[in-house]
This record gives structure tokens, sequence and C-alpha cells, in this order.
């Protein structure tokens, strides 16, 4: 600590403990003071350390390594990752033109995304000083893929860590502070695409993190007199959220090498599928709160993430054992090295949540597993557990799987609709957009509405012609009815630009539900705006087989529950000649898992791996019984294979009526069947 920052502390804290005492305060304040600096000293202390490893191994990383060598078990080593200390020297040279783009660009895309987020009196947020520094971020590693990778494309991850030596000074409401120090690591991935068969070889570059990366920094000015953990940690969220939202998947940073590269192959990427989460409940969860003014239970909620996409349950007060049952839809973009991160935190309003325990699942075994449904250990923590389910849905440009869209029984009682479809839109350019004052020319951005979700493009300043090439992606309910709002608005004076509505049916007539750089109008009164958009339509479908759809609703109020029209389709076949002569037998359960309360069954549809069941079944009860029940649904092979062997059951599937809406029915609904057993 330097010997200014050493006085100004002393005395400081000798003025404070003087003021305490000539106002009569309790000695219990100066106990606080002195905890909060304490821990204010440790974290200092401990960022200073791991800033000082990190420039020394930027600026002489093989004596770092090598004197920490012998600490290595003779097993570590990365065969598929290989160092490219030629790469650093590069990067070296490269790090002052580096640092002039990284300028151009936190004005051109950062600072108006930030303004956009803070209150008006804050709107005069600037940088006033930029400076790099000399020290540049180091790659600790280079995979490329030679495998499952397309012909037009290479992709590399890189291990991307920075600790140098950047000062960055902001002006705000007449304040001035600042930011030095600044440290990140994070997996990168780079891709170069499209591959060309004239120089320059490569039509651009997309580079994105796979994962949020973890950020450090320290606070100068007025921030370091404030620099206490809680608020420290809300500036990180703030600046987390402004890298997620550029850099982060499903976000992309795109360079283009050639001028005529058409740009939607750079930007328009489709996404690798959908993965639909479901947290259920946890159990045997730490207390962290207790303390010494109060004792009661902790009020856990869990949070989620996919790459750039965050989710957050409800907050259950006071329990251990919570319930939840919400669940969540999320893109993936790269599911081979993208992964599911939950956190569960302890709410406390006066102060800073506390962590109960994390899980991390690589997305890529959800997909070979089609659906997980299992309680895992929490880690981070000494004990705790959590149910969740969690599927894998691949995306598909063919019209009959919209309605062949898998719905299991788990999500047909699900807290929110889950979707059929996604959105993809992308938005070119927009040229000759109005004035909206006389001679004020616009800071125009397009505005993206699908049902009550809506995204925004970067601002672009003062220009009539923005060119944004932004993508977006939103899930749709219903395909046939939804509509696409755009609108262009001027962030100066709020005043809409134009709009347009598109109603999403039309890309049912559209070659690969697709519509393809196509110009539309922008209206805005008697003028006329041109926007240039991409627009895709996609279904979210379980690809996978043993399905089964049903159709259930209730047909009298009083006693009785109808039950209708079974349809399978890939089955797994059982018999020497690859088929199975299937039946289903569909039983009312009691939730408690007693015997069945009534049962009856199909005929048997012979040599069928897609039967279908015309048949119909009622159920006697009261409709104030129904929740009490679920409907088992089982798929057996009739064939005879003998006195002493069981037929085998090709697969099950429940439906729990606990959460059933009666006064709606279940029409044409796919449920995935359980993989079979022998029963």
């Amino acid at each position: 600590m330097a010997l200014e920052e050493y006085l100004i502390t002393t005395i400081g804290s000798v003025v404070t403990c003087y003021l305490l005492g000539l106002y009569g305060q309790s000695c219990v304040w100066v106990l606080v003071l002195v905890g909060v600096s304490a821990l204010k000293t440790h974290m200092w202390r401990k960022r200073q350390k791991r800033i000082m490893a990190l420039q020394a191994a930027a600026i002489r990383e093989r004596e770092v390594v090598m004197a920490q060598f012998q600490d290595l078990p003779a097993w570590v080593n990365f065969p598929d990752t290989e160092r490219v200390e030629w790469l650093n020297k590069v990067v070296l040279q490269l790090w002052p033109y580096v640092g002039e783009y990284g300028k151009n660009f936190i004005q051109e895309f950062v600072v108006p995304q930030v303004k956009t987020q803070m209150p008006s009196m804050f709107r005069s947020f600037k940088f006033t000083k930029m400076d790099m520094g000399d020290i540049p971020c180091r790659v600790g590693g280079i995979k490329v893929y030679t495998q499952n990778v397309g012909r037009d494309r290479i992709i590399i991850d890189m291990d991307v860590a920075y600790a140098g030596d950047c000062d960055f000074t902001i002006s705000v409401a007449g304040f001035t502070g600042g930011m030095n120090q600044l440290q990140f690591s994070g997996k990168l991935r780079v891709i170069l695409k499209p591959l060309l068969p004239y120089p320059p070889m490569i039509g651009g570059i997309s580079a994105y993190f796979l994962e949020p990366p973890k950020i450090d920094f320290n606070l100068t000015g007025v921030g370091e007199m404030v620099e206490l953990p809680g608020l420290i940690s809300t500036i990180r969220s703030i600046l987390n959220t402004q890298v997620c939202n550029i850099c982060v998947l499903p976000n992309e940073v795109f360079v283009p090498l050639v001028p005529d590269i058409d740009a939607t192959q750079l930007y328009f990427s489709e996404p690798d599928g959908v993965i639909r989460l479901k947290i259920i409940e946890a159990k045997d969860l730490e207390n962290r709160d207790i303390s010494f003014i109060r004792k009661g239970l902790s009020d856990p909620y869990c949070e989620i993430q996919v790459g750039a996409q965050y989710f957050k349950t409800r907050t259950i007060n006071n329990n251990l054992n919570p319930v939840w049952n919400e669940c969540f839809e999320a893109i993936v973009d790269a599911v081979d090295v993208q992964k599911l991160r939950l956190e569960l935190f302890d709410k406390d309003p006066a102060s800073k949540d506390e962590e109960l325990g994390r899980l991390v699942l690589p997305i890529d075994m959800i997909k070979r597993t089609g659906t997980i449904n299992k309680w895992y250990q929490l880690e981070g923590c000494e004990h705790g557990d959590i149910h969740l389910k969690a599927s894998w849905f691949d995306l598909s440009k063919e019209k009959d799987d919209l309605e062949r869209s898998v719905v299991e029984s788990d999500w047909l009682s699900a807290d929110k609709p889950v979707h059929p479809a996604i959105l993809m839109v992308f938005i070119d350019n927009v040229s000759e957009l109005p004035y909206p004052k006389a001679k004020l020319e616009p800071s125009p951005y397009v505005e993206v509405t699908v049902g009550n979700n809506s995204m925004r493009t970067p601002i672009k300043e003062k220009t009539v012609n923005p060119l944004y090439n932004s993508r977006f992606i939103f899930f749709v309910r219903d395909p046939m009815e939804q509509e696409l709002k755009i609108q262009a608005f001027d962030n100066t004076t709020g005043r809409l630009l134009g709009k347009l509505n598109l109603h999403l049916e039309r890309l049912f007539s559209e070659t690969d539900l697709q519509v393809y750089q196509r110009t539309f109008i922008l209206s805005q009164g008697v003028h006329q705006s041109f926007i240039v958009l991409t627009m895709k339509l996609l279904f979210i479908c379980f690809l996978t087989i043993n399905c089964l759809i049903i159709m259930l609703f209730i047909k009298d109020l009083i006693v009785l529950l109808f039950h209708a029209f079974l349809l399978c389709r890939e089955l797994r076949p059982v018999d020497k000649s690859g088929l199975a002569d299937p039946y289903i037998s569909v039983s009312l359960v009691a939730l408690d898992g007693s015997q069945p309360v009534q049962k009856k069954r199909t005929g048997i549809v012979k040599k069928s791996l897609k039967p279908i069941f015309d048949n119909q079944f009622e159920f006697d009860m009261h409709s104030g019984d129904i929740h009490n029940y679920k409907i088992l649904l089982k798929v057996k092979d009739s064939t005879n294979y003998g006195v002493f062997v069981k037929p085998p059951v090709l697969g099950i599937a429940e439906i729990r009526l606990d959460n059933y809406d009666y006064a709606k029915a279940l029409e044409n609904y796919w449920l995935n069947l359980d993989s079979p057993s022998r029963s």
C-alpha cells in the first residue's frame, strides 16, 4: 500500500473514532468499522497478489512455470491443447493498435449501451481517459478442431487471460472516477468462416466467449472511497451484463475480411438446439440464516445460466427442502462446449446473498442422453442435493414437425407455457430514416418484439442510414397467430421513426420457412424508410424414438374422465423381423404410488412400429378427486415369449393430474416414452 494511501486511511480512522466518541456513540461502531476495514484490506491484498502473479506470468511465463513445476504431478498434460508462444509475441507487437481499436469499440458500442441503462441524471456518462497500457493479454493455449467441423470453416478455442496496466477515467454527473488493474480470463472461440478459394482465403472472423469471463478490477478516484464488497459486486454485475450482451454466446463479434462477402453467412448461423430445463426441488440444504440476532432457515433460490442467458427461480422462504417446479428454455449455440450452470443462494435482504451450492453439467451429455431426470449432489457446500429434469431438442425446418412437437407430461403442467418454435431475425441495415427535428440527425436503434419479449439493436450515432448486422432469437408460442413487430426510434428524442408488423404465418409459404435479405418498408406517417431483413422459423422437436400422442379432456364435470385416440411412432423393435405387436395399457393410479384404481387397455396392432389405437376410455371419478391421480401409460409387446417370460415394456409415460386444468383439453401432444425395461 502506498504511503499516501496509508496516511489517508490512518487519519480517516483517527478522525472517525474521535467523532464517534465526541457524539457519544457506542463502541460497537468502532468494531464494525474495523471489521469493514480489515475485510477491504484482505480483499485488496488478495487482488494485488493475483495481479502480480498474472503479470509475472505475462512477462516471463517460462520462469514462473519452471518455479512451480516441482508442485505439479507427472501426469498433468493437455494433449489436445497447444502452447503458442509465437502468437503472444505477435499480440505484443500488435497491442498498441489493438488498444486504438479497443478505444473506438468502447466509444461506438459500449458507451451508448451504458447510457441507455442509466437514469436521466447520469446520461452525461463519458470516458475522459482510456489507456490500454503496455502489458497485452495472453493466450494460454489453443485447440483447433479437426473433427465434426464443416468444410467451410475453422474453429479455434483459446484460453485468454489479461492482467495488464490499463487505466480508464470516467466522468458522470460532475463526478470523476475510474478503474485500473483490470483482470479477466475465459475461453474464447474464434471461427474463421467462410473459407474462400481466393486470397485472403478467409471471408471473416467470428469471436465469442463460451461462458461469461471472470472479471475483476480496482476502483480509483471517487470510487476508491466507497470500495466495499457489496458495491464492487454490483458494479461487477453491470460490467458482466455488458460483456455478455456483446461477446458471450449467443452474442458474437464479427470482423469481415473481404468487402464482397455475404454478411448473413457471418452473422446468421443457426443454433445447435434448445435445452428445456425443469428445476424441481432441493433437499438437505445448508442453513445460512443462523446469527447472533436471529435464528431461522435459509431462503433458497436457484440461478441458471447457459452462456449469456440467465434465469432465476422464485425464493422459497424458511425452507431447507424447497420445491420450485419451474421450467425454463435456453438456446444452445455450441453444444460441444457449452455448460449448464446452476447456483443456489440464500436470499438475504440485509447483506450479500450466500451461496448454498452449485452444479455444472455439460450440455453435450444431456444431448447424448436425450432426457435426464435425477438428483445431483451440490458442489461447494457440505451437504445438499438438487432434483432437476433437462431435455434436449433439435431444430427442424419441416412444417410437419410443428404438429409433432414432443411435449412430455412434465411440460404439460409447467408453470409457464413451453414453445414449439423459435424465430431467428437478422437486421442488416435501415436506410432513409426521417429526421426527428429539422437539421437534427437521429441516433437510431431498432426494437424487435415477438409477444411480450423485446430486444433492440445497438445505437448508431447521428445517421439516417444505420448498419446494424444484429441477430435476434425469439421463442414463439403460436407461429400461426403471432406477429413480428419492428420499430425504429431516435435515442436522442425518443421519437418513433418507423414501424412494421409482419405475421409469422407468411413464413409457411416461403422456401425453408425463410425470408432472406428482403427489403421491407418502415412507415411513419407519409414517410417511408427501408429495412433489410432475414427471418427464419425453426421448430423445436424431440427427434429421438419412442413417442406417443395423446388427447385428454373432461367429458362430464361430475363423474367422468375421457381419454381418447392414442398413436405411437418409431417404437423400438423387439422381434427378429425388426417389428413388434404393440398394445397400450392405460391405468388410473393414485399419486402416492399405490395399485391402479382402474385399468384398461387398447387392442393389439400386429407387426407395426407406428401403431394407431383409436380407442376411448372412461374412468369413473368425481371431478373434485381428479388432482389426486395420474394416468400411467405402458406400451407393451403382445408376442408370446413363453410361460416364464414377461412381455417387454416398449415405453412408459405418465400424466400427472394434480396440476391439470380440466377446463382445457390436451390435444395432439407428443409424450416421450421413458426407456423400455423388462416388466
